[in-house]
Formats: structure tokens, C-alpha cells, sequence
């Protein structure tokens, strides 16, 4: 029994590149002496034909527009890895930026809400002043009184009611 050889990378690309008509005039040639001399190869173009005939059988489906432009994105991705590594760098320098803002957006916050609340916690003497002016700015009169009991007698025998008519009028 003689033994059978078989056949190389190159001899097995050519067999396929064979089926499909895609060999220039020698290495046509080339082939056909080859599958003339060997079984192996007579048998290699015939499992190939068989796989191809099979594959052509099968139904065709058409990829979705979706699928194509992720597809396309990846290798695009794939491809330019600068741009993408450039585009991360953008993204972590905003991402930063965003929480530095918000940490000095947050620092603000409570130094005007600490201000605000001890603003109102702790007194004052300005505004005392204020709201004590309208006494403060006739202390000569109300000195000259003497007493407050004055002041209640001149209040029901309606002297201040009686003025604060005239006056308004």
C-alpha cells in the first residue's frame, strides 16, 4: 500500500483559492498536476466543494443597521486606540472637574448657611440700636417725664390719643 502525502499550507490555500477561480494560469496548472498525483488532494478539493456547496445552502441574513455600525465603531476604535485613550484622558479631566465643582459648590453652601445661622444665633447691637432709635432720638423728652406714672395719667385722660389725631390729619 503506498502512503499517502500530504499536502502543505500553501497546497491547501491553493485548493480553495482553486474552487473559487481565483489562481493565476500556473498555479492553475500547478494544482491540477497535484490533484492528478495525489488522493489526499482529490480528496481535500472534494470536502472543500461539499463545505462550499453546504454553506451555499444555508439561508442568508442580513445584519442590522445596528449590528454594522457597532461593528464599524469597534474596528474604528480598534484602529485609532490614541483617539480613544484621548477621549478617556477628556472624560477622567471632566469627571474631575465636575467633582471639584461640586465639592466648592458644597464648601459655599455651608460657609452661607454657617454665616446665615450665626448671623441670626448671635446678637446684634447695631440692630438693637435700630430698632431702639425711634426712643433713643427722644431720651431728652422722656428724661424731662420723671416718672411713669405721669405718662399713665396723660394716657387716660386721652392727651396722646388726642395729639396723635391732630397730627395725622
Amino acid at each position: 500500500m503506498a502512503k499517502l502525502a500530504r499536502l502543505s499550507q500553501e497546497q491547501r490555500e491553493n485548493l480553495a483559492a482553486y474552487l473559487d477561480g481565483e489562481l493565476d494560469e500556473a498555479a492553475t496548472h500547478e494544482i491540477e498536476q497535484v490533484l492528478a498525483a495525489s488522493e489526499v488532494a482529490r480528496h481535500e478539493v472534494d470536502m472543500l466543494s461539499r463545505t462550499w456547496d453546504m454553506l451555499n445552502s444555508l439561508p442568508t441574513h442580513k445584519a442590522s443597521e445596528e449590528f454594522t455600525q457597532n461593528t464599524v465603531a469597534t474596528l474604528r476604535a480598534i484602529e485609532n486606540p490614541v483617539r480613544s485613550a484621548a477621549s478617556q484622558a477628556v472624560a477622567r479631566s471632566t469627571r474631575r472637574g465636575g467633582v471639584l465643582a461640586l465639592w466648592a459648590a458644597l464648601l459655599v453652601a455651608c460657609g452661607f448657611f454657617g454665616f446665615k445661622t450665626t448671623n441670626q444665633l448671635i446678637p446684634n447691637d447695631a440692630e438693637q440700636l435700630l430698632d431702639d432709635y425711634p426712643l433713643i432720638e427722644n431720651l431728652d423728652k422722656y428724661s424731662e417725664v420723671g416718672s411713669i406714672e405721669f405718662l399713665r395719667v396723660l394716657k387716660d385722660r386721652r392727651t396722646f390719643a388726642e395729639h396723635d389725631d391732630h397730627s395725622s390729619k
